[in-house]
């Protein structure tokens, strides 16, 4: 009945780590399991799985986890792009 779209629940988890970047808390070299609980980093998981995107290397660092966030942006695009044909 209604179409309206959920944003992904990674792009919540980017806005607070820029923040906490923003802020100095972290740097893109701090240890993601340090920002995200255990619970983030399952639904981090499961949305990299939904969308498609397979990391070339493991995501340990902030650094690696906005660099996914971009590839993950970058697929959801794609796949809009594709359903308007």
């Amino acid at each position: 009945m209604f179409n309206r779209t959920v944003e992904p629940q990674y792009r919540e988890m980017r806005r607070n780590v820029l923040t906490q970047i923003s802020a100095g808390k972290l740097t893109e070299d701090s240890e993601l399991s340090k920002v995200l609980d255990s619970l983030e980093l399952v639904e981090l998981t499961m949305e990299v799985e939904e969308s498609g995107v397979e990391p070339a290397v493991e995501i340990k660092t902030v650094r690696d986890f906005l660099w996914l966030c971009r590839a993950m942006d970058l697929q959801r695009h794609r796949k809009s792009d594709q359903s308007l044909d």
